[in-house]
């Protein structure tokens, strides 16, 4: 009895937690993101990826703001496809793809 009561409490509280996207340490929500982000990959040397965040904020000149978790930390993603699939379980998906200056962007909407 006490393994099936821990057992629905631990599923109930997995229910609750939702996920949170962060830029450089601050977390996104309603307050300071709209319905639409752009994401770019960035491909590093060692054949790893960033995502550059445009969420329509004010960004220091020459800075790249970019996906991380609570801590500041930059998520590493194997492929653009990995990042893309970061974010849709975090409750974005794709709108429009589109290439500038040789590189591919990505247009997120809220689901």
């Amino acid at each position: 009895m006490k393994k099936l009561l821990f057992l629905s409490l631990f599923l109930a509280q997995s229910l609750l937690v939702s996920a949170q996207l962060f830029v450089e340490g601050t977390v996104l929500n309603a307050s300071n993101t709209s319905a639409y982000l752009e994401a770019t990959p960035l491909r590093r040397t060692d054949g790893t990826y960033h995502f550059q965040i445009d969420h329509g904020q004010k960004v220091k000149t020459g800075e790249k703001e970019c996906l991380t978790d609570d801590k500041g930390r930059r998520y590493e993603f194997r492929s653009t496809v990995d990042g893309l699939n970061f974010l849709y379980e975090n409750g974005w998906e794709v709108a429009v793809v589109y290439d500038v200056s040789d590189m591919r962007r990505y247009l997120l909407k809220r689901r």
